[in-house]
């Protein structure tokens, strides 16, 4: 059983942070690699740029939010260590995906 100090709401939407992280990190490199994608892309927005935030946006919420209805209303089971550790994580492998796409030449 794991304890907690941060309520539903709080754990739900720190991994959806580490999710989305993640998620926006792989849809960059998708459409940076894809002609097809990044044309879709700009045909909903002004631009490709805005299409990924919105993305980004409604990941995050949706994820936030269905994350902090899990385990009967509780949020995530996981400890404040783990999740610190699980969000801090999600975020550098998304930030390394990004920077490793455009070191190796992306």
């Amino acid at each position: 059983m794991s304890t907690s100090t941060l309520n539903a709401q709080t754990k739900g939407f720190c991994l959806s942070v580490a999710i989305t992280s993640v998620a926006s990190a792989l849809l960059m490199v998708a459409k940076e690699t894809n002609p097809g994608l990044m044309g879709f892309l700009k045909t909903i927005t002004v631009h490709h740029w805005v299409s990924h935030g919105i993305f980004n946006l409604l990941l995050f919420l949706a994820l936030g939010l269905l994350l902090a209805k899990s385990n009967n209303g509780q949020g995530p089971a996981m400890d404040d260590d783990k999740l610190i550790n699980v969000t801090t994580g999600g975020f550098l492998l998304g930030c390394a995906i990004i920077a490793g796409f455009f070191l190796i030449g992306g």
